[in-house]
C-alpha cells in the first residue's frame, strides 16, 4: 500500500473520531507531566534545604523541613497542578478545537471547571503516590502506576458524567426544542459552550459537562 493511501484513511480517523484525538492529547499531556516533576523535584529539594538551615521562624523550618522529606510527593502534586491547566489548553487544540477558548471569558470558564472536576484526582493520585514511595516502590514507577489509575478513575467518572448528560439532554429537548436548536443547553462542556451542539453519542470523551442553572452561567 503506498504512503498517500495510507496517510488518507489515518487522517480520517484523525479527524473524525474524538476518542483518538483524545488519547493523543493525554499521552502527549503526561509525558509534559513526567517532565515537570522531574525539573521541579529537584528544585523543590534544594529550597527546602536552603529554607530548613536558615535563620527563619520555627514554622518556615518545620514546614521546610517536611517538604525536603515529601519532596517526591510535592514536585507530582505541583506538577500535576501545572499540567491540569497544559492538558485543557491541549485538549483544546487536538481535540475540541481553539475556538473553545478564543476569547477570555471561554478560557476561564473551561479552565476553572478542569480544575474543579480534576481536584479530587489530584488530591487521591498524590496520596496514592505517596503511600507507593512509602512502600520502596521507586519514583518513576510509583508516578506511571498512579498516572494508569487515576486515567482509569478518570475514564468511570466521564463515563458516568456523559450517562448524565444524555438523560439530562433528552429531557431538556422534550421540554424545549426551541431552546435546543439555539444552543440553549442545559449541559455545557468544559472547553466551552460553543459545543454545546456536539453529539453526546460521538466518544465518551467529547462532551464531558458540568449542570448549569442558568442563562448567565452558559454564556449565551
Amino acid at each position: 500500500m503506498s504512503s498517500p493511501s495510507l496517510i488518507a484513511p489515518l487522517a480520517a480517523a484523525w479527524q473524525h473520531n474524538d476518542a483518538i484525538r483524545f488519547g493523543a492529547s493525554g499521552i502527549l499531556g503526561n509525558a509534559i507531566f513526567f517532565g515537570l516533576d522531574k525539573i521541579l523535584f529537584p528544585v523543590i529539594v534544594r529550597a527546602a534545604v536552603r529554607l530548613s538551615t536558615s535563620d527563619r521562624s520555627a514554622i518556615v523550618v518545620s514546614g521546610s523541613t517536611w517538604i525536603n522529606e515529601n519532596a517526591a510527593s510535592v514536585s507530582f502534586f505541583v506538577a500535576y497542578l501545572l499540567d491540569i491547566a497544559v492538558q485543557h489548553l491541549l485538549n483544546a487544540w487536538l481535540v475540541f478545537g481553539l475556538d473553545t477558548i478564543s476569547t477570555r471569558e471561554l478560557y476561564i470558564s473551561s479552565l476553572t471547571t478542569s480544575y474543579t472536576a480534576y481536584f479530587g484526582t489530584l488530591c487521591g493520585s498524590t496520596i496514592l503516590q505517596a503511600y507507593l514511595l512509602q512502600c520502596g516502590i521507586s519514583k518513576s514507577v510509583a508516578f506511571w502506576s498512579t498516572i494508569a489509575l487515576g486515567s482509569l478513575v478518570n475514564y468511570v467518572v466521564l463515563t458516568s458524567l456523559n450517562a448524565v448528560d444524555k438523560t439530562t439532554d433528552e429531557k431538556v429537548t422534550t421540554k424545549n426544542d426551541t431552546n435546543f436548536s439555539s444552543g440553549k443547553m442545559a449541559m455545557v462542556p468544559i472547553w466551552g459552550a460553543k459545543r454545546a451542539k456536539i453529539d453526546l453519542s460521538d466518544s465518551l470523551f467529547t462532551n464531558f459537562a458540568v449542570l448549569s442553572g442558568s442563562e448567565s452561567q452558559l454564556g449565551v
